[in-house]
C-alpha cells in the first residue's frame, strides 16, 4: 500500500507540473527525474496511470484550450496555433480538425457539433447580475479526481473533507472551492479533472493525491448560482454566451473556479445552494 500510495503522489506531482507548464516543451527526462523512474519505466509507468502519453496528454490540453480561447477571446487563430506549440497555421488546423471534428473557423463560428453534443442554450432566458471583482493568489489545499463530474466531485470533496474534519481544520473562515479544470462539453467525460480545495495550511506531505497549489489572482466576471450544482452548467452559459461576448473583456488564461457558501451541502435543501461562480477575464 506505501508503494502504491508512493507512485501516486509521484505521479500527481508530474501531472500538476504539467497542468501548470503547458507553455514549456514536454522534457520526458525531468519527469522521469521528478517521479523518480527512469525514462524507460516512466513512459509506461504515466501511459497506465493516465490513459494516455505524456505527448498525448500534453496535446490534447493544448488543443481544449485553444478551443477556448478560439471562442471567447478576440486572439487570431494563428496566434492561438503558435500559444498551442504549432510552427504554422496549417498544422494546427490539421491537428484540430483531426480532435474536434471541426476547424478552427467553424469552432469561432460555433457552427458545430462535438461527439454529437450540440453546445447547450439552457442559459437562455437568464438575466444574472455580474460583478467584476479583484481577488490575490489563494493558496489551497486541493485534492484531484477524474472521471464524470457528479461522480467525481462528490469523490475529492468527500476525501477531503474526512481529513479536514479528522484534523479539526474546519473553522467558520475556511472558504470552500472547487476547480472544474476541463468543459464537460468538451472534454471526454472520464477525462473531466475536478480539484475540491479549502484555504487552509495543513502538512499534506504524506498523503497521495492531495497538494499545495495557488488559485490565481486577477479579475473574474462572477456571478451568484442559486440551487442544483448539476445546474452551474446554465450559469456558465449565460456568462460565456450572453454576457462575456457584448462586455468589454475577454478570457484570460487561468481556470474558472466556484466558491460555495454553503457549510454543510448535505443537509442544506438544494434550493438554498450558492454558489459564487468565478470566470478569469481581462479588459479588451
Amino acid at each position: 500500500m506505501k508503494d502504491m500510495n508512493r507512485h501516486t503522489q509521484r505521479m500527481n506531482k508530474v501531472l500538476q507540473f504539467i497542468d501548470e507548464t503547458l507553455d514549456m516543451d514536454v522534457n520526458i527526462k525531468s519527469l522521469a527525474k521528478m517521479a523518480f523512474y527512469s525514462e524507460y519505466h516512466f513512459h509506461r509507468l504515466f501511459r497506465t496511470y493516465v490513459g494516455e502519453s505524456v505527448y498525448a496528454y500534453r496535446k490534447r490540453l493544448l488543443l481544449e484550450r485553444a478551443l477556448k480561447f478560439i471562442q471567447f477571446t478576440n486572439k487570431s487563430i494563428t496566434e492561438i496555433a503558435f500559444d498551442s506549440g504549432y510552427d504554422n497555421h496549417s498544422s494546427f488546423n490539421k491537428a484540430f480538425k483531426k480532435h474536434f471534428k471541426h476547424s478552427p473557423t467553424q469552432a469561432r463560428q460555433k457552427m458545430f457539433e462535438i461527439d454529437n453534443y450540440t453546445f447547450p442554450d439552457n442559459y437562455k432566458g437568464l438575466n444574472m447580475k455580474v460583478k467584476i471583482i479583484e481577488i490575490e493568489d489563494i493558496p489551497v489545499i486541493a485534492t484531484r479526481a477524474v472521471g464524470r463530474f457528479e461522480e467525481m466531485a462528490a469523490e475529492a470533496w468527500g476525501r477531503m473533507m474526512k481529513f479536514a474534519y479528522g484534523n479539526k481544520l474546519i473553522t467558520e473562515n475556511v472558504r470552500r472551492f472547487g476547480i472544474t479544470h476541463d468543459d464537460p462539453n468538451v472534454t471526454d467525460s472520464e477525462k473531466i479533472r475536478y480539484d475540491a480545495c479549502l484555504d487552509i495550511d495543513a502538512d499534506i506531505s504524506h498523503l497521495d493525491n492531495f497538494k499545495k497549489m495557488i488559485i490565481t489572482g486577477g479579475s473574474y466576471a462572477t456571478v451568484m448560482h442559486l440551487g442544483d450544482y448539476n445546474k452551474l452548467d446554465e450559469s456558465y452559459g449565460y456568462l460565456f454566451n450572453e454576457w462575456l461576448p457584448n462586455s468589454n473583456y475577454e478570457l484570460r488564461d487561468a481556470p474558472c473556479f466556484d466558491q460555495y457558501l454553503n457549510k454543510d451541502p448535505r443537509r442544506t435543501k438544494v434550493e438554498n445552494l450558492k454558489t459564487i461562480i468565478h470566470i478569469p477575464i481581462v479588459k479588451i
